[in-house]
């Protein structure tokens, strides 16, 4: 299928994003939640993360590893919504007592089109589809991988995971951000969709807390989006 090797570019790409989901249910005064009704799931984050443009977004990894090459995006409209759909993009530019914490967050729903047939029937297709992906869009020049790949249940569905964290190389100049900055890819599969989740931020602890937000897709007791621990620094 044409679309199935978009996959990756629609991990790393940002397209039009929209407002999140005001929440049905009280929820602590530090945290927002998104809900879809359509795949039935909702998902905290931290309240500091408001509603941005993708353009907007803070995060110098994307930048680094999908250029402005004129070719991107546009070989199977994935611009157009034909594939993907941004469900939810929100960042922060200046959190923390220091005001230099950034973070970013976007979710992304990828349209069963685009996904091989194969993979939606079979769990090892998908593992051998979404691991390397998940792997590979974290891969950025300039960053290290901070675990190995893997995946992991959550609730009813597997989450396949990957983060990386150093100083990416920008385009054009090789130089450096001169800042360090942590990079997580998540994805699976939700009633022949895929949600992405893409997380950038230079603080460990904002990271941490965006990752530490819970998923709940209605089949038991929500539970955190990466429930592992990552280490790091805790300046912000």
């Amino acid at each position: 299928m044409r679309c199935s090797g978009c996959l990756l570019l629609l991990l790393g790409t940002v397209a039009l994003a929209q407002t999140p989901s005001p929440a049905r249910e009280a929820k602590p005064a530090d945290t927002a939640t998104y809900q879809n009704s359509d795949l039935h799931f909702s998902f905290e984050y931290p309240a500091e993360l408001h509603p941005m443009s993708p353009q907007e977004l803070p995060g110098s990894a994307r930048t680094a590893r999908f250029s402005n090459d004129p070719d991107v995006g546009t070989t199977d409209n994935l611009e157009s919504g034909q594939c993907s759909r941004r469900l939810l993009t929100v960042g922060e530019t200046g959190a923390g007592p220091k005001g230099a914490a950034w973070a970013s967050l976007t979710l992304t729903e990828i349209e069963p089109a685009c996904i091989p047939p194969k993979a939606l029937k079979s769990k090892h297709a998908m593992d051998l589809m979404l691991l390397p992906l998940v792997r590979a869009s974290t891969q950025v020049l300039g960053m290290m991988p901070m675990s190995p790949a893997s995946s992991y249940p959550l609730e009813l569905h597997r989450v396949y995971m990957s983060a990386a964290q150093g100083q990416p190389v920008q385009p054009g100049d090789l130089q450096t951000t001169q800042e360090t900055e942590s990079i997580a890819i998540l994805a699976t599969q939700v009633q022949d969709h895929i949600l992405t989740w893409r997380v950038e931020s230079n603080s460990m602890r904002l990271f941490g807390r965006i990752l530490a937000g819970r998923v709940d897709f209605g089949s038991g007791t929500p539970k955190m989006l990466f429930p592992g621990y990552l280490g790091g620094d805790t300046a912000f």
